[in-house]
């Protein structure tokens, strides 16, 4: 459905779909310190189920145990003398790589044709005092996310979003859509989610329907701020099949996936500690890269 944007509700429940994923998550020490890891996968699209704002997700979704891990790749120098071998590792890869002109910019303050006004028994979108905020209502309850206008189409960008935690349990999770495309045959939105866990993690997978597929499974970072009252920045660069991933402008990982080349932004939620997560998002901004 083109013309307007949709806030739509999913089941939170979690599956898995066949693939083969090779994924290196970040470590635990800064980003600068350690070689960035990389996950590439291939994915068999999942058959999406039509959703509605009326269905009602499963009371008890929860998120599964990570099942995608990896170990970091290190480049040993051959030791020429009785010294110990020395590790190195490539640069961090450059964000603002092939980046050229602003695609799409939205302040998120309700001045855009960008959809906000939704509320159900689960969670609220709306503009409150120049920002987008979501609360969620109930824990366990499905996740919720609102979509932007779908004559924004973008593939390959550099694409950024400000998020302020007002109220932010462990396991709570909000993040970022992109590539969003609506099937109008099934009514099911298919998308790629970069999403963060208010303890200190990131992760990023595919979206058909209501099955989320792990791209590159939970990993901890100390870029990432943690708890209520924290502003974090979340960065994709992508270019074709390739992505990586930032927060706060320190690198996360990389991932490679072609399951989707272009279409729309949208806001994430999902509260899976104990009803009462609130996020305050602001200022998306995207810009082509060149690659």
């Amino acid at each position: 459905m083109r013309g307007r944007s949709l806030t739509l509700l999913v089941a939170g429940v979690l599956m898995l779909s066949a693939c083969q994923v090779r994924a290196t998550p970040a470590p635990t020490v800064a980003p600068s310190a350690t070689l960035p890891p990389a996950a590439t996968a291939t994915l068999a699209a999942a058959q999406p189920s039509p959703i509605t704002a009326s269905d009602t997700p499963a009371p008890t979704a929860t998120l599964p145990p990570p099942t995608a891990t990896g170990t970091p790749l290190v480049s040993v120098a051959t030791a020429t003398s009785a010294a110990s071998p020395t590790a190195t590792a490539p640069a961090t890869p450059d964000p603002n790589e092939a980046i050229g002109d602003v695609i799409y910019q939205d302040k998120l303050d309700g001045s855009s044709t960008w959809f906000w006004t939704f509320s159900d028994d689960v969670a609220t979108f709306g503009v409150t005092n120049g920002q987008l905020k979501g609360i969620m209502h109930k824990a366990n309850a499905g996740w919720r996310f609102s979509v932007g206008p779908d004559k924004v189409e973008a593939g390959s960008q550099q694409v950024r979003l400000n998020a302020h935690t007002v109220a932010c349990g462990p396991n709570d999770e909000y993040g970022l859509t992109f590539r969003v495309k609506l099937d109008p045959t099934t009514s099911a939105y298919s998308m790629y989610l970069f999403k963060l866990r208010c303890g200190g993690a990131a992760s990023f997978g595919v979206v058909h329907g209501t099955t989320v597929t792990p791209i590159v499974d939970w990993t901890t970072s100390p870029a990432i701020k943690t708890g209520p009252s924290a502003d974090n920045t979340l960065m994709v660069w992508t270019a074709g099949s390739e992505f990586r991933f930032y927060v706060n402008d320190q690198y996360l990982f990389s991932a490679q996936d072609s399951t989707l080349a272009s279409g729309y932004y949208g806001i994430y939620l999902a509260d899976r500690t104990a009803g009462g997560l609130t996020v305050n998002f602001d200022n998306l901004l995207a810009h082509a890269v060149n690659k």
